[in-house]
């Protein structure tokens, strides 16, 4: 996207004031408006909708002009949001979500039940929990949609993007929530470490060791993180890793532990954290909208969820991941 491209220019757009028609509502445009939104050039935007850079640029041209509404400044080889265009972008994605909704709604009127289901997990739980959960689906069942979603996301924006979120926090009042699991942090460690054949750790003692944690963008590590504050027991020697995953293969061959929610891996083998007479963990809730056109459908595989996780993980995990 270069700064010349017309998408970008007020003179597209009239002044404030005009009388937006009920094209603005139209998904094509918004879809347009959000994708250039959240890839910053027409080009990305355009390869992302499997659209030529010319249709696309009249959609978001007709859009400002039925808005009156300039959205989009060039900054450079990108595009950057306007005052409007931020303000805009919320009210277009809660339009396209009304949309997807609406069309879901009607696909379950038609079958008399939900034929797909839209999942949202982050990485850790959709690979440990939602992937393995699939496979006891039967062909009664709604065909799932998998997406990973980021821990700090909103939880309220998730829910109104997924039919079923699956995620490791306590969800508010506004949502329909089901308890999973209160699932284990491990700390892992090789077969050769010193620990290896100790069932627990004390998160003190925990503290002087090597360690290797995902980074903060994890739940397993802000958990952590919290035990050590209490205990005022700082990590003296830490290496960050991009994933749980990670972590595990970099202390798969040498004395470091590595501290994770997922299960252990590469042969290492899982300890449980000791904080005072408790042990660390996070809690799993399935959460999905109150007003849900098939809540008591998603209710129900929520539930299947949850002894699918208990028969996985029993007593909390104390006897390690199955």
């Amino acid at each position: 996207m270069t700064s010349q491209e017309p998408v970008a220019a007020s003179t597209d757009a009239p002044a404030a004031g005009g009388d937006p028609g009920p094209r603005v509502l139209d998904p094509v445009l918004l879809r347009t408006f959000v994708a250039v939104a959240d890839a910053g050039t027409v080009t990305e935007a355009a390869r992302r909708l499997r659209l030529v850079q010319s249709a696309l640029t009249r959609h978001l041209q007709r859009l400002q002009r039925e808005l009156g509404l300039a959205l989009f400044a060039p900054a450079g080889a990108r595009l950057r949001l306007t005052p409007a265009g931020h303000a805009w972008l919320p009210v277009a994605r809660g339009v396209l979500d009304a949309h997807a909704h609406a069309r879901q709604a009607a696909a379950v009127l038609a079958a008399g039940r939900l034929t797909e289901l839209a999942v949202g997990a982050p990485g850790t739980t959709l690979i440990d929990v939602v992937v393995p959960f699939l496979t006891v689906l039967g062909p009664e069942d709604p065909v799932v949609r998998v997406a990973e979603t980021q821990l700090d996301d909103s939880l309220l924006q998730s829910v109104a993007q997924h039919d079923l979120v699956v995620l490791p926090s306590t969800p508010p009042a506004q949502v329909a929530a089901l308890p999973l699991r209160r699932m284990p942090v491990w700390a892992c460690v090789g077969p050769a470490h010193p620990w290896a054949e100790r069932a627990e750790v004390d998160v003190a003692e925990l503290a002087g060791a090597r360690l290797v944690l995902p980074s903060r963008s994890f739940k397993a590590r802000r958990v952590l993180d919290g035990a050590l504050e209490v205990a005022g027991a700082g990590p003296r020697d830490v290496v960050e890793a991009n994933s749980g995953r990670v972590a595990q293969a970099l202390a798969a061959n040498g004395s470091a532990v590595a501290v994770v929610t997922e299960d252990p891996a590469f042969g290492l083998r899982p300890l449980r954290i000791r904080v005072g007479t408790e042990t660390l963990g996070v809690h799993l809730h399935a959460v999905w909208r109150h007003d849900h056109f098939a809540a008591d459908q998603i209710a129900a595989v929520a539930d299947r969820l949850r002894a699918f996780v208990r028969e996985r993980y029993p007593e909390d995990g104390d006897a390690g991941p199955g």
